[in-house]
């Protein structure tokens, strides 16, 4: 379900990329080094399962990636189940750990989400510098529905650092499809390197969503 070969095929991986793998969580989801304080998060082998506790915008899940990367590949499937509104991916300049409380958490990131709530449907990549986020790419043609019986699906962001920088955001819409890149960008807001990947769930209180793997991530330092 990775995929390793389209990957490859677009020069993302591969023996030339230097591209090593960081996370290879085929089954069980390892455990998370940072959560929003108004999250419940629990692993059970496969699933990362995220209840909302309250309404906010702080409601993110990171994992440290044990180095700084210039270039990072990551990818996981989520089942919407009551989180409506978005779920998403991310990478971090920044390594987090235990629970976070700040409004702010996590920063210096590039988010690619997929988000479907009331008349709005679309595919987003957000980049956020310090606190303040900036909307750098969308497609408002394409998304998964934000309903309880929806069936998995996946995202992958791949991200280089420098200015300009590369990111590149794909969708993988049910088990039985091929990845779909939805957007290309060259921003360069971040040239230190990635240190944590993260998702994001959705914002009302008592929303349930689950993270499922596999979980990947790829990095070359």
């Amino acid at each position: 379900m990775t995929g390793e070969d389209y990957w490859t095929s677009l020069g993302i991986l591969g023996a030339s990329t230097g591209m090593k793998p960081i996370i290879s969580a085929n089954k069980t989801i390892p455990a998370v080094d940072a959560y929003s304080s108004q999250l419940t998060v629990a692993v059970t082998d496969s699933v990362l399962k995220y209840t909302q506790t309250t309404s906010t915008i702080n409601r993110y899940v990171n994992w440290n990636l044990g180095a700084t990367y210039d270039k990072v590949l990551g990818l996981c499937y989520f089942q919407m189940g009551t989180s409506q509104d978005t779920q998403g991916l991310l990478f971090s300049e920044n390594t987090y750990t235990g629970s976070q409380a700040t409004q702010d958490y996590p920063q210096d990131i590039y988010r690619w989400q997929n988000y479907a709530y009331s008349s709005t449907t679309a595919c987003w990549l957000y980049k956020l510098v310090g606190a303040s986020g900036t909307k750098i790419g969308e497609d408002l043609t394409i998304c998964v529905n934000d309903d309880l019986y929806s069936h998995a699906y996946g995202l992958a962001l791949y991200c280089e650092k420098g200015n300009p920088g590369v990111q590149k955001c794909f969708m993988r819409d049910g088990s039985t499809s091929q990845w779909i890149q939805i957007l290309s960008t060259t921003d360069g807001a971040f040239t230190t390197g990635f240190q944590s990947i993260g998702i994001l769930t959705g914002a009302a209180s008592g929303q349930v969503g689950r993270m499922i793997s596999p979980f990947y991530v790829w990095g070359v330092e």
